[in-house]
């Protein structure tokens, strides 16, 4: 997906989760909704990653 914000253009990493149906969680608009659950747990990345704040660049542990 392509992004932009203040005149920077980014792409947007796309990413897939496969999940199960649950049981009813509840309704909405008088609709009942399924809870849904990860088929793996995923854990976040623990990269550095590089940001920019005000033009001044640094990295987030």
């Amino acid at each position: 997906m392509r992004l932009q914000f203040r005149g920077k253009i980014y792409e947007a990493p796309h990413t897939e989760w496969d999940v199960n149906e649950g049981e009813v969680g509840g309704l909405y608009r008088g609709k009942p909704w399924k809870v849904h659950h990860l088929k793996e747990q995923h854990r976040q990345r623990q990269n550095k990653t590089e940001l920019t704040y005000r033009g001044i660049p640094y990295i987030k542990d």
